[in-house]
């Protein structure tokens, strides 16, 4: 299996994605009247996606609900109550993020595994780079989308997870690194 690696610089409110040196696509999160928002764009700096989040309390579910340049919508929904797994349909694909132990979060494209988070490097220096592994750099935006999701309102970079335990994160069947 041959993968592309990236990496995600996070700076306070803003994820920027490279390849060897090119930036490729950045996210901004916002607090805009009491709502967390985020916008994502391309190498351009043109606005490709806008992302409102939002917690559905009777359904205890998260749901980020993404706007694309057209006006398309779609949301991006926890599927269990410990917001460990995350699915999203795009034009008949299902994608599905889990979150997994030592900060490392992969995503899977019709149940096959596309891509790799490993943010474990934060722990040691602040300043690390988020590593991302794909098979396929086609993937890379809808990798980055979902993964920015997951990081509107985050802006301590060693912060500790708000889960109690590591039991109660989801299992990394197919670690990559």
């Amino acid at each position: 299996m041959s993968t592309k690696l990236f990496t995600i610089k996070h700076f306070n409110n803003s994820l920027d994605v490279f390849d060897l040196e090119n930036k490729i696509y950045s996210s901004k999160w916002f607090m805009d009247f009491g709502k967390m928002g985020a916008e994502v764009f391309n190498a351009d700096e043109e606005k490709i996606y806008f992302i409102t989040k939002k917690f559905k309390f009777w359904k205890w579910k998260m749901v980020f609900t993404i706007k694309d340049t057209k006006g398309n919508l779609t949301e991006f929904t926890s599927q269990n109550n410990k917001k460990t797994i995350y699915s999203i349909d795009v034009n008949e694909i299902t994608y599905e993020l889990k979150i997994h132990h030592k900060k490392k979060k992969s995503i899977f494209k019709n149940r096959h595994k596309i891509a790799e988070f490993d943010e474990s490097f934060i722990f040691k220096d602040p300043n690390e780079p988020v590593k991302v592994q794909l098979l396929d750099k086609k993937d890379l935006e809808i990798c980055f989308l979902l993964f920015s999701c997951l990081k509107i309102g985050d802006t301590e970079l060693n912060g500790k997870s708000i889960l109690a335990s590591q039991k109660q994160l989801e299992p990394n069947e197919d670690p990559w690194s």
